[in-house]
C-alpha cells in the first residue's frame, strides 16, 4: 500500500492498481455514451449510461480493463478503460446546499477578484490547477478563472494540481 500526502493535513491511502496507477483516483468520461455495469465485462448487465462526455467520476478499484468507478452521487459501477480519460474535470456542488443561489467564478483565486461569471449545480469544469484552496478552471473553452475548490467535486480534498 501507498500513501500519497496531498498536503500537511490531508493524507489519502491508495494502492497500485493492475494499470500501474494509484487507486483510487479522479478522471473522467471520453465520451457521451457510456455504459456503467453491474461487474467488470460485457456479459455483465449495464445499471445505467452517462450521456455527458468530461463527466468526472472516481476511479475506485481495477480487474483487468476494466475499472470501478463511482460516481458524484456514490452510485458506483464498472466501466471498460478505454472510455475514460485521464483529464481532470469537476462539476459544481449544488449552490443552494452552501446557501446561496449560484457560486462564483473569479478573475483570480481571491473572493475580493472580480466576478467573471455565475456558475449554477451542474457546471462541468476543466481544471488547470489547483492550490489546495483554489482551482483555475475553463468552462466550455470560453471562460478562465477561478473557483474555490471545496465548491467542486472531482478532486479530493485539498488536493494541488499544477
Amino acid at each position: 500500500m501507498i500513501v500519497n500526502s496531498i498536503s500537511s493535513a490531508i493524507a489519502v491511502e491508495r494502492t497500485v492498481g493492475p494499470s500501474g496507477e494509484a487507486v483510487p483516483r479522479f478522471a473522467s468520461l471520453k465520451a457521451d455514451n457510456v455504459n456503467v455495469r453491474n461487474g467488470p465485462g460485457r456479459d455483465h448487465k449495464i445499471l445505467w449510461a452517462f450521456k455527458q462526455v468530461g463527466l468526472p467520476i472516481k476511479i475506485v478499484s481495477e480487474y483487468e480493463n476494466w475499472r470501478e468507478i463511482e460516481d458524484q452521487a456514490g452510485s458506483r459501477g464498472w466501466i471498460f478503460h478505454s472510455l475514460l480519460s485521464r483529464r481532470r474535470t469537476a462539476i459544481t456542488l449544488d449552490p443552494d446546499e452552501k446557501g446561496v443561489s449560484y457560486f462564483s467564478l473569479f478573475e483570480d483565486s481571491s473572493k475580493s477578484s472580480a466576478q467573471i461569471a455565475k456558475l449554477s449545480k451542474g457546471v462541468i469544469v476543466h481544471v488547470i490547477s489547483c492550490t489546495g484552496d483554489w482551482c483555475e478552471v475553463s468552462v466550455n473553452k470560453k471562460l478562465r478563472g477561478w473557483i474555490p475548490q471545496d465548491l467542486i467535486w472531482g478532486l479530493f480534498e485539498k488536493e494541488p494540481i499544477e
